[in-house]
């Protein structure tokens, strides 16, 4: 029987808490559930209301310094309050320091704030700003780990990473040859710290400072680093040998057994897993448990339990982190443990990046003939037909500030490019069980933070579902039949979509504003045919697709001269979802109207090709690599732009057309090979009619032509720009510095700074002859907030100027000097003027004049990132 503090327990949504007092759990109030006391346990239980009815999240916490029998008391108690809520709450088990995400999540607007004592101790409050002075060593090459070691200077080394930890000042020291992956952490690491302590901590970098004196003396004194640790292969190999696999199998409580089925080679593959068990996997620093989808309910239930007596019977921390995973439902953490995880077919979306020249093995011949033998695009049977009898319940949520807000049933099928998704699709039939499947739909711009979030939250929805459904994450252009079937051949993608929830990012909510947008409908039958929103213009066009045109007064539906039946059915269907109260005209190709073509910039050349006749084939995609040591070529069915991998070549065959596209870090034998198969390629297929004259065309990453990009749904001239790599660790250090200089105490106007110090000490230098550019002498800046002037008739006259070919900087004679509200010419400011803030030269520019110069407006200009904008300014010479 439970406790009979848990009588009312979970019969609402919100947040319960119980602190473990005299070995039973007594109700903590709400204000006070966000403090936490280290010497004592506490059990949280969190409620919410699900379509379903309500789900339980069941957390027991443990302070660093709680007592054995407490812990124990908290354990048994979960499982008290988990059997009096039927058995269905997901339980989850902290540990003081290391809570989980959806722990902390419920403590946003509060914090977590510990607390020294305990129940039995006065409950003394830790004194706030003392801390212990620590320093951690961030090394591995493929998985990197975070570890307190020594502190002193003899623990440095040239090939790792460094982060001390001295409580208010944090200092990074990254040696000569740590690898890009270990540096990164360890920023990541630092800036966590930071951010805990509510952004008050000072961050140092060491290779600014290498002298710096308070970090040697925190570890003893100054050394020139010189020595090298061990290798991250051999830390790596050290970390193997720690691990650990047990099954837990057994049908009830009585007869629960653990076996260790730790391989001899200390190398996890996936078989070792079985669906009908829980395993507990031990990698050292983390364990994970493994909730197979046919595990009997005991196994279920003791699952954490065993793994906590597995902890304590190894003489581990008690603060180990334990994660619990379901099958299907792995996170990217558990899966880096096995070796070559394979995802089931319906997850295996996108390529995997090559990186330089493997080492060459002896040739191994492509198989022509296999290869152009069409690839088969069935899709694993995940045990629901979307279209089979029963009863369908489909419910659609976006992420919105990492939460799941349901979407209203009459947009279901819409979704925008820059969110993510989460779409439960449950079928009832007329005998037998039911069954689920829950999507998680990842937008191509959707932000990292809101991918890893429906990961996250699909997983909570599938564990409140005991488990049951099978999960499947899909994204953009990369949807399974079964999925746009749910949706009857309206799935519609727009773009834009909701701000990322990181409250340090600049982005915002986007949308179209302007009324008029253009949707392309592609597809080779009823279930893959959907559309996407692209460029509003008129290069967007291609006669080999539909195109549904929105603007204020009416709907277009565009009908290419090559479109099939079905896109042309797909296209009215569209049409009529989008037009709402507008009037809809269905336009064939070479019967638009001037209205039509104004709407889209007026009208301009577009790919023509695909007629119905000049192509009866659809597109084809092979991708060539040798990124396994041999030059070899696959099929990408259902290909889509990201497909396209910049380490790699590709080739396109339209039927009309072969196209090798060269990606920018493709080697020199990968060209050359891809080259010579498109010849054996088209000599193998001329047997279909084409003949021996189809041209071979070499296509370069970022120059291609619309022959090529109209094969493509939605394709967009800046992917590649944009998901160019950027190395992590100098995009956070990058940010982490201009925050700090962003935070730095600011000179009020009259101020005497270190730099006048020095301005009056040096000796002045001999007067320039007038015909040079001397810059302006350095004055006191204006007030931080300068007021933006706006264009009158008395500015000064506009010139229009190119910023990329501006005329040379106007002579010194001509400066100017300017006072507070003055604008100026772009030349004015470039040849420089006295008495203005010459780190906002953009201010004194009017609105058209800036436009000009900037491209954009100031409006625009201010919401990009500060870096962007520097690098904007020196471009054009305002820097």
């Amino acid at each position: 029987m439970a406790d009979s503090a848990f009588s009312e327990a979970g019969k609402k949504a919100g947040l319960e808490a119980w602190r473990i007092e005299d070995l039973k759990p007594v109700a903590v109030p709400a204000a006070e559930q966000h403090k936490l006391y280290s010497g004592d346990s506490y059990i949280f239980l969190k409620t919410s209301e699900a379509t379903t009815g309500l789900t339980w999240d069941i957390h027991f916490w443990l302070g660093k310094e709680t007592s054995t029998d407490e812990s124990g008391v908290a354990a048994y108690k979960t499982v008290e309050l988990d059997d009096a809520l039927g058995g269905v709450p997901v339980q989850h088990r902290e540990c003081q320091g290391h809570e989980s995400p959806l722990f902390l999540s419920y403590f946003k607007s509060t914090g977590l704030q510990y607390l020294e004592g305990g129940v039995a101790s006065g409950f003394n409050e830790v004194k706030r700003d003392e801390y212990v002075t620590r320093l951690y060593r961030i090394k591995g090459k493929h998985t990197v780990r975070v570890e307190q070691v020594p502190l002193k200077s003899s623990s440095l080394s040239v090939d790792d990473a460094y982060v001390l930890d001295a409580g208010l000042e944090l200092y990074l020291y990254a040696g000569k040859d740590a690898n890009r992956l270990e540096k990164s952490k360890a920023l990541e690491f630092i800036t966590k710290t930071r951010e805990a302590r509510g952004g008050r901590a000072d961050v140092t970098f060491i290779d600014e400072d290498p002298e710096n004196v308070a970090f040697w003396a925190a570890l003893g004194g100054f050394e020139t680093v010189t020595r090298s640790g061990e290798t991250d292969e051999h830390h790596e190999n050290a970390a193997k040998k720690n691990t650990t696999v047990l099954r837990v199998s057994g049908a009830t409580d009585d007869n629960l057994q653990v076996a260790d089925v730790t391989p001899s080679s200390g190398v996890l593959t996936k078989d070792i897993l079985k669906t009908e068990d829980v395993f507990i996997v031990d990698v050292g620093n983390e364990v994970f448990v493994w909730v197979g989808k046919t595990a009997s309910e005991s196994e279920r239930k003791n699952a954490l339990t065993v793994a906590v007596h597995y902890l304590k019977k190894e003489g581990r921390p008690s603060h180990t982190p334990i994660t619990r995973v379901v099958e299907e439902g792995e996170t990217p953490l558990f899966t880096a443990v096995f070796k070559a995880w394979t995802e089931p077919k319906v997850l295996k979306f996108g390529y995997q990046p090559s990186k330089g020249v493997a080492k060459m093995q002896d040739d191994k011949p492509v198989d022509v003939k296999a290869l152009v033998k069409a690839a088969s695009q069935d899709e694993e049977d995940i045990g629901v037909d979307p279209n089979g009898d029963g009863n369908h319940q489909v419910t659609v949520w976006r992420i919105e500030d990492l939460d799941k807000v349901e979407v209203p049933k009459e947009q279901y099928g819409q979704f925008y490019d820059g969110d993510s998704y989460i779409i439960l699709h449950v079928v009832t039939p007329s005998s037998g069980k039911p069954s689920q499947v829950i999507y998680f739909w990842q937008g191509r711009s959707s932000t990292t933070d809101e991918k890893a979030a429906s990961a996250l939250l699909a997983t909570f929805l599938d564990d409140s579902m005991h488990g049951t459904p099978v999960q499947v994450r899909v994204t953009q252009g990369k949807e399974p039949a079964h999925f746009r079937a749910l949706f009857n051949g309206t799935m519609i993608v727009h773009a834009g979509g909701k701000a990322s929830a990181f409250t340090n990012r600049d982005d915002e909510d986007s949308h179209d504003t302007d009324g008029v947008s253009l949707y392309q409908v592609k597809g080779t039958n009823e279930k893959n045919t959907l559309a996407v929103q692209v460029d509003e213009e008129t290069s967007s066009l291609t006669s080999g697709d539909c195109f549904v045109l929105v603007t204020p007064s009416k709907v277009y539906e565009w009908q290419g001269s090559g479109s099939s039946s079905v896109e042309r059915e797909i296209a009215s269907r569209i049409a009529a979802i989008l037009k709402k109260n507008r009037d809809a005209d269905v336009v064939e190709e070479g019967s638009e109207s001037d209205e039509f073509w104004e709407f889209l910039g007026g009208k301009g050349e577009y790919a023509k090709t695909k007629s119905s006749f000049e192509a009866p084939h659809e597109p084809r995609l092979f991708q060539c690599s040798n990124k396994y040591g041999y030059f070899d070529a696959h099929e990408i069915v259902n290909f889509g732009q990201d497909d396209l991998n910049t380490d790699d070549v590709f080739i396109l065959d339209t039927y009309t057309t072969l196209y090798v596209w060269i990606g920018a870090g493709a080697n020199e034998p990968e060209r050359r090979e891809a080259m010579a198969l498109a010849n054996k390629y088209l000599a193998v297929v001329k047997s279909d009619g084409r003949g021996e004259g189809t041209p071979i065309v070499a296509v370069h990453c970022n120059n291609e032509p619309l022959m090529f990009t109209s094969n493509f749904l939605a394709w967009d001239d800046e992917f590649f720009t944009k998901n160019e790599f950027l190395d992590p660790y100098k995009a956070r250090l990058h940010k982490l510095k201009e925050e700090k200089e962003k935070n730095a105490p600011k000179d009020l106007p009259g101020t005497i700074t270190n730099e006048d110090i020095r301005e009056k000490e040096t000796p002045q230098s001999p007067k320039a002859p007038a015909s040079l550019n001397v810059a302006a002498k350095a004055v006191p800046v204006l007030p931080t907030e300068v007021p933006v002037p706006k264009a009158t008739p008395s500015s000064p006259k506009v010139t229009p100027v190119s910023p990329k070919a501006a005329a040379p900087p106007a002579p010194a004679s001509a400066k100017a000097t300017g006072t507070a509200g003055e604008t100026f010419t772009y030349d004015e400011l470039r040849a420089g003027v006295e008495g203005i803030d010459i780190a906002r030269k953009e201010d004194y520019l009017t609105d058209a004049e800036f436009h000009t110069v900037m491209e954009m407006s100031k409006d625009e200009f201010e919401k990009l990132p500060k870096w962007k904008q520097q690098a904007k300014k020196k471009e054009v010479d305002l820097f």
